[in-house]
């Protein structure tokens, strides 16, 4: 075991070493395998070393244009059904109560495994990176245009807000909004679907100013009043977007100054010309793809440039991906990473190909559920995802990834993903007494999550050889060492835990009787070696930064 790798390792960024040579550009000075690497982690879900490598020598403005390069038509996976509870809703009636319920039942069960199916296409695509920069937006709209079916109760309405942001998410937020405030998830979700002339509802008009476009302190509670008052009559009917003229307040109103009949689609024209929206949109984007708050100076700029390019989301991103402050260095790896970026980004690192239903409740566990955000506000992200049980877990993840860890032995643990549904775990000292830590969960009482159950029916068998991959060449102890901390982590290798890594690869020589002898001619002895290194250093808390 790895049990003294990380002795007084912290979160803290180590910077080590001359940067690789870097290919000419005057564009983004200095790019390298770092830089490059950065832009994978953000704009996609991670990299292999071979990917790498080949965006260094694409340089960057070829690497952008590749990942703005989106297909204009998307195969949808398979065709959503939408559930025929309503339509058959009188029939229903007619029947039995057993039999009314064994059919409901049936219908429901039908609706989970639509949506466990098209979860685990979406996030086939972030495993095998396909159009990275579109998913990459897909999830972000996600968070921020937030429905769950935890109110929308329908696999159907919440796929065709998905596909919505997978069609329009690079494009012109105009276009985005106006198909938002439109999107049948979205009515259901907020309560406007039964919003009516005699009793508006406020709940989507107050998160359409707060959330979606201007942010707190730029709108007053009239506003919100007027602004659900324009939106009364916008409603859905088996999956699609319907206007009732009969419940639509056509009286005068007053929003943001502007007075008249107003309607939503005037509301949202009366937004997009505020600059807060630029403002508050530019914000949620820089601190989402840069990790760290905007300076005031940063945000100015880039607000002016949505208005300027129409609200054009392609452009934003390719101006900010061309910046070179977005490679600054409190910026590289700075950022803690989501459940579905820790995964995901392993599992690509690595050229892990696990079934992808294994990383959709894997996230789950760690706090990300995809369709169930924990509020309107969707994810916090940031910080919030390094609790001291979320570390535990996800390095207890990354050994099933690598085939280490079965997924009946997580379900022995009763592990759980946040401090709500257990006590706080104090975060222990990076890699100290690994075994320890997995074996800190047995025994406990613990509520077992659907998800965990889900993985404990899996046993992942990796098809991985990192002994090929990494021995090539005939490596010393240290540069194998080094070559398997560059693979697996997105920060500058700290030079005590490359120490670490060498002297626990050199100890194993004598433990195996390898001596002299090189590493890639016993693949057999250095195999379970390397898979144990990763599972380990996937724990720390370096690993948890892209």
């Amino acid at each position: 075991m790895l049990s003294a790798l990380t002795t007084a390792l912290s979160l803290a960024l180590v910077q080590v070493g001359p940067a690789p040579a870097a290919a000419p550009t005057s564009v983004v000075p200095g790019w390298d395998a770092r830089r490059a690497e950065h832009l994978w982690n953000r704009a996609g879900f991670g990299a292999g070393t071979a990917a790498v490598e080949q965006s260094v020598a694409l340089g960057p403005e070829r690497m952008v244009a590749e990942l703005l390069t989106a297909e204009s038509w998307i195969e949808q996976p398979f065709y959503a059904r939408k559930r025929a509870d309503a339509d058959l809703s009188r029939y229903f009636k007619t029947l039995p109560q057993d039999e009314r319920d064994r059919r409901m039942d049936e219908l429901r069960n039908d609706d989970r495994a639509q949506m466990d199916d098209y979860l685990d296409w979406w996030v086939g695509r972030m495993l095998t990176g396909e159009e990275p920069l579109r998913e990459r937006m897909v999830l972000f709209w996600h968070g921020h245009f937030t429905s769950s079916m935890d109110a929308v109760h329908s696999s159907y309405e919440m796929i065709q807000q998905n596909q919505l942001f997978r069609r329009l998410g690079l494009g012109s937020f105009r276009a985005l909004l106006f198909g938002v405030a439109r999107d049948p998830a979205m009515l259901l979700y907020l309560d406007n679907a039964s919003s009516k002339k005699a009793h508006p509802n406020e709940n989507f008009a107050r998160e359409l100013l707060e959330l979606y476009t201007l942010g707190e302190g730029n709108y007053g509670e009239e506003d919100v009043r007027e602004v659900a008052r324009a939106f009364t009559g916008w409603g859905q009917e088996n999956g699609r977007f319907v206007f009732d003229e009969k419940r639509h307040d056509d009286g005068q109103k007053r929003v943001l100054g502007v007075e008249g009949h107003l309607n939503g689609d005037d509301v949202l024209d009366i937004l997009l010309k505020q600059p807060a929206c630029a403002r508050h949109l530019a914000h949620a984007l820089l601190a989402y793809f840069e990790g760290v708050e905007p300076t005031r100076a940063r945000l100015e700029n880039y607000a002016a440039f949505l208005r300027e390019s129409d609200w054009r989301i392609d452009a934003f991103l390719r101006r900010l991906f061309l910046d070179p402050e977005f490679y600054a260095e409190d910026k590289l790896g700075a950022r803690v990473a989501s459940p579905l970026d820790f995964l995901v980004g392993s599992a690509r690192r690595l050229g892990l190909r696990p079934p992808a239903a294994a990383l959709v409740s894997g996230a789950s566990l760690l706090g990300q559920r995809l369709f169930f955000p924990p509020s309107v506000r969707g994810w916090e992200g940031g910080e919030t995802w390094a609790t001291g049980g979320s570390l535990i877990l996800r390095g207890e993840l990354a050994g099933f990834l690598l085939g280490r860890v079965r997924g009946r032995e997580l379900l022995g643990e009763r592990l759980v993903a946040s401090d709500g549904d257990a006590p706080a775990t104090p975060a222990p000292a990076p890699m100290e007494a690994a075994g320890e830590r997995r074996n800190a969960g047995k025994g406990k009482a613990a509520s077992v999550p659907a998800d965990l159950r889900a993985i404990a029916r899996m046993d992942l068998r990796p098809q991985v050889n990192l002994t090929a991959r990494l021995t090539r060449g005939d490596p010393t102890d240290g540069e194998l060492a080094r070559a398997l901390l560059e693979e697996l982590l997105a920060t500058p290798v700290p030079p005590a835990l490359a120490t670490k890594v060498e002297e626990r690869i050199t100890r194993a020589r004598g433990e195996l009787g390898l001596g002299d002898a090189t590493w890639f001619s016993r693949p057999e002895l250095c195999e379970p070696l390397l898979r144990e290194l990763a599972h380990d250093v996937l724990a720390l808390p370096e690993a948890q930064l892209d």
